[in-house]
C-alpha cells in the first residue's frame, strides 16, 4: 500500500510539470455492458485522453512470448492486459455516451530502480523515458470544452467503491491498536525523536511515514468513520505528541471544520 501511494506521488510530480490545461482523473471505478473496470490515471489534454496504468515496480523483469516474468523466472500479472481491457471498455462507454475521443494508453513504470528487458514498444513507458515523454505532450493549447462535460458525466457514473472489495465483519473495539513493524510485523512500542523503533527486531522507521501507513489503513477499514487526530492517535497507540499526528493529517489530507469538530478527508484534485 505504501509503495502504491509513493508511486502515485511520483507520477503526480511529472503531471504537475505539464504547462497545459488538463483534467486529471484517477482511481475511478466505472461499469460498461455489465463489466466493471477502473481508470487508474487519465489525463484529458487538448482533444485527447491519455490513459495510464501506473506501477511502482522495483527490480528486474522481462517479457517473453507476451508474458511478464520476474528475473527468477516466475510469471506475474501483466499490467498491459489490464490496461487493454480498461481502454476497450472505456472506448465502449464513450461510444454509448455519444463521445468520440482519441485515446492513447500506456503502462507507466515510475520507479527508477525498475528495469524491464524485452519490453513491448509503444504501450510501455519506462522510468528513463518519462521526462522526455511528458515534454512531448501538447503545450499551451486550450482544452476541448466538451472534456469538462465528459469529466462531469464520468463522475456522475463512478461507482462508490470497488465491487471486488470484500471485507470480513469486524469492529473497531475488537482490533489490536498499534503500528505494525515493516520488518517483523510486531508493533512499535516507542518513538525516539522522529523515529519509531521496534523492540522485537530493532527496525526503525520515520514516525511520519509509520503514522501515514496507519491513517491509510484506518480509512480503508473504516470508510464511514470521521478521521480525527484523537481517533488516529488511539489507532496508532504509540507515544507521540498529538501535534505530530495532527501535522501528518494536515500535510496529506484536507481539514474540514474547526476546533473540536474538525476532521480530515482525502484531498480532491481539480
Amino acid at each position: 500500500m505504501k509503495r502504491g501511494y509513493e508511486g502515485e506521488v511520483l507520477f503526480d510530480s511529472y503531471v504537475e510539470e505539464i504547462k497545459q490545461d488538463y483534467i486529471l482523473i484517477r482511481n475511478m471505478w466505472l461499469s460498461c455492458n455489465g463489466k466493471v473496470f477502473e481508470i487508474d490515471h487519465a489525463l484529458l489534454i487538448e482533444n485527447a485522453i491519455y490513459l495510464y496504468e501506473v506501477k511502482n515496480f522495483i527490480g528486474e523483469y522481462y517479457y517473453s512470448d507476451d508474458k511478464l516474468y520476474l528475473f527468477s523466472g516466475r510469471e506475474i500479472d501483466d499490467p498491459l492486459t489490464q490496461l487493454k481491457r480498461t481502454e476497450s471498455l472505456l472506448n465502449q462507454l464513450f461510444h454509448q455516451l455519444g463521445y468520440q475521443v482519441p485515446t492513447q494508453a500506456a503502462v507507466v513504470f515510475v520507479n527508477p530502480e525498475c528495469t524491464i528487458f524485452k519490453a513491448p514498444r509503444n504501450k510501455l513507458l519506462l522510468p528513463t523515458q518519462l521526462n522526455r515523454y511528458f515534454r512531448t505532450l501538447p503545450q499551451n493549447r486550450p482544452i476541448d470544452p466538451k472534456f469538462h462535460h465528459l469529466s462531469n458525466k464520468l463522475n456522475s457514473l463512478r461507482l462508490e467503491k470497488s465491487p471486488y472489495e470484500k471485507l470480513p465483519e469486524f469492529h473497531y473495539e475488537d482490533l489490536q491498536k498499534g503500528i505494525p513493524c515493516l520488518k517483523c510485523n510486531g508493533f512499535y512500542k516507542r518513538a525516539e525523536g522522529k523515529m519509531c523503533i521496534c523492540q522485537n527486531c530493532g527496525e526503525k522507521e520515520l514516525a511520519q511515514s509509520a503514522i501515514l501507513r496507519n491513517i491509510e489503513e484506518f480509512m480503508i477499514l473504516f470508510p464511514s468513520e470521521k478521521v480525527t487526530s484523537e481517533k488516529i492517535r488511539d489507532w496508532c497507540n504509540i507515544p507521540v505528541p498529538l501535534r505530530r499526528i495532527s501535522y501528518t493529517l494536515l500535510k496529506y489530507l484536507e481539514k474540514k471544520g474547526t476546533n473540536t469538530g474538525s476532521y480530515y478527508v482525502k484531498k480532491q484534485l481539480d
